[in-house]
């Protein structure tokens, strides 16, 4: 007996996983900031209407695509949440160095996903915060926590905190790398990472016995 018109095969989530995970690989490896949604098939050796069966449209695919990111991502956010790396100092240093070794591993290119779909659209914004920005904070105010718990830093807001210590070397990251800023106006990141983090400790350190 035939398989009734609009029904799904029995392998059908199979195979979708097997998609996401195709495109997630190629959009990581791509130096594209725009693909279509027919692009998105070809690149998943797909007719777009065989895509269309298993996505409603582009905005799916890329949401599916941001999903697989925030599972490969997760054992790094756990990884920078909890990993034993030393007094606070160190710790630091070693926390913002990981965020600067895993851009270049595919995670940069994983944000500018979500700053370019993301902007301005209801469904993609958010579902960056969700996948991607909010859990690379997560995973900072969970280690700032940890040295605060240590009496290493001060009492503090940890969001804050975060929001502190990752912002100005994501905007660097953007700027050097993403944006071509290395020749515009290059920065010499290792040392800006020194500098970013004793102004860290020297704002957020313990204060003095008095």
């Amino acid at each position: 007996m035939g398989r009734t018109a609009g029904s799904r095969n029995l392998d059908y989530g199979r195979t979708k996983s097997e998609i996401v995970e195709h495109l997630t690989t190629h959009i990581l490896a791509s130096d594209r900031t725009f693909l279509s949604f027919r692009e998105l098939a070809n690149a998943a050796g797909l007719a777009a209407s065989t895509l269309r069966h298993y996505f409603a449209d582009r905005e799916a695919v890329l949401l599916a695509v941001m999903e697989r990111l925030h599972e490969l991502g997760l054992r790094h956010v756990a990884e920078g949440a909890t990993a034993e790396r030393g007094p606070a100092p160190e710790s630091l240093r070693w926390f913002v160095g990981s965020l600067v070794e895993g851009w270049s591993r595919g995670v940069g290119r994983a944000h500018e996903l979500g700053l370019t779909e993301g902007i301005g659209d209801r469904a993609l914004g958010p579902a960056y915060l969700r996948t991607l920005l909010e859990p690379t904070l997560h995973s900072a105010e969970a280690r700032i926590a940890l040295h605060m718990a240590r009496g290493e830093l001060g009492p503090c807001d940890v969001r804050v905190a975060a929001v502190e210590l990752v912002s100005p070397v994501v905007v660097v990251l953007l700027h050097q790398r993403a944006l071509g800023g290395a020749s515009v106006r290059h920065l010499d990141v290792e040392a800006f990472l020194a500098e970013h983090v004793a102004r860290f400790l020297r704002a957020f350190g313990p204060a003095a016995p008095r």
